[in-house]
C-alpha cells in the first residue's frame, strides 16, 4: 500500500528508494521498489529514472536496479565515519597479519552495528558482516563493546527494543543485559562465541573517544577451537590504544 505524504521532500523519497537496498539485496526490480519504499508506481517510476540519470543507481541490463557508483564516489568525501577507516586501516592491517583470520572495524548505528572495514584472509572461519553491512547489536562482540560504553539513554533505548529472532546468539530480558553490559566495561572487552555460528568467536575492545564512550571498535573473528582470549587482547588493546591516539591527533590537526 502507498504510502506517500503529499508534503514529503523529492530527498525524503529518495532516500526511501535508496533504503529498499538492505544488507543482502544486490539489486531490485522496479515492482520490489515501488513495494518496499510503500510509493505509488508511478512516482516510483519517474524517481528511479531521475536517480538512474544522476549516477544514484544504475540499470542493469536485465531490467533491475542496483545502488549507483555515484552514491559511492560521494560517501568517500565525507570526514565522520570514513575518516576513522582511513585514521585505522593502516593499524588494521597490522592486527589482520597476526591473526590471519577476521579483522573488523565497527561503529552503533541506532541498536545496530555498523561495520566501515572487514579484513579477511582465505580460509578464514564463517563470517556473516560485511562492509557497509549492519548486525544487531546483542549479536555480536562489537555491538556489546559498543553499548556498554555508550551513555545511559542510548543503553536504555536498546535495551527497550525488540531483539532479532535471526541469529543464535542470547537474546537476554533488560535486566540480563545490563549486566552483560556491566561485565563488558568493568573488563573492556567482549567475547561471543558461537553467537552468528558455532565455530566462530568474536573479540571487541572499545576504541575511546571523547567522554569516556566508545567512539569504534576493533574486533577479530577468529576459530572457536583453541581460541586464546589472552593472546588476542595482547594485540587489540594496544592497538585500539594506537587507534584512539591517532583519530585525536587528526582532529586536533583539523581544528588548527
Amino acid at each position: 500500500m502507498a504510502k506517500e505524504s503529499k508534503g514529503e521532500s523529492a530527498m525524503s523519497r529518495s532516500v526511501r528508494v535508496l533504503e529498499t537496498f538492505d544488507q543482502g539485496t544486490r539489486d531490485l526490480s522496479l515492482t520490489q521498489i515501488t513495494h518496499r519504499s510503500g510509493m505509488a508506481s508511478s512516482s516510483a517510476y519517474r524517481l528511479v529514472g531521475e536517480m538512474v540519470a544522476l549516477g544514484l543507481l544504475e540499470k542493469l541490463p536485465n531490467r533491475r536496479y542496483r545502488i549507483g557508483l555515484r552514491l559511492w564516489e560521494l560517501a568517500n568525501r565525507t570526514p565522520g565515519a570514513l575518516g576513522l577507516r582511513e585514521v585505522a586501516m593502516p593499524f588494521l592491517q597490522d592486527v589482520q597479519a597476526t591473526v590471519r583470520q577476521h579483522t573488523q572495524l565497527g561503529i552503533l548505528k541506532g541498536k545496530e552495528v555498523l561495520y566501515l572495514e572487514r579484513l579477511s584472509a582465505r580460509q578464514s572461519v564463517i563470517n556473516l558482516t560485511i562492509v557497509g553491512g549492519t548486525m544487531p547489536f546483542h549479536a555480536t562482540s562489537s555491538g556489546l563493546v559498543l553499548l556498554a560504553y555508550s551513555d545511559p539513554e542510548t543503553v536504555e533505548d536498546a535495551l527497550r527494543s525488540q531483539l532479532d529472532m535471526h541469529f543464535p546468539a542470547p537474546r537476554p530480558n533488560a535486566q540480563s543485559m545490563r549486566r552483560i553490559l556491566g561485565d563488558v566495561r568493568r573488563e573492556g572487552f567482549a567475547v561471543t562465541r558461537g553467537y552468528v555460528h558455532p565455530d566462530a568467536t568474536a573479540v571487541a575492545v572499545p576504541i575511546m573517544g571523547p567522554f569516556d564512550t566508545a567512539a569504534a571498535s576493533l574486533a577479530v573473528v577468529v576459530p572457536s577451537k583453541d581460541f586464546h582470549l589472552d593472546r588476542l587482547l595482547r594485540v587489540l588493546r594496544p592497538t585500539a590504544r594506537k587507534i584512539a591516539d591517532g583519530m585525536r591527533s587528526a582532529y586536533i590537526g583539523e581544528s588548527s
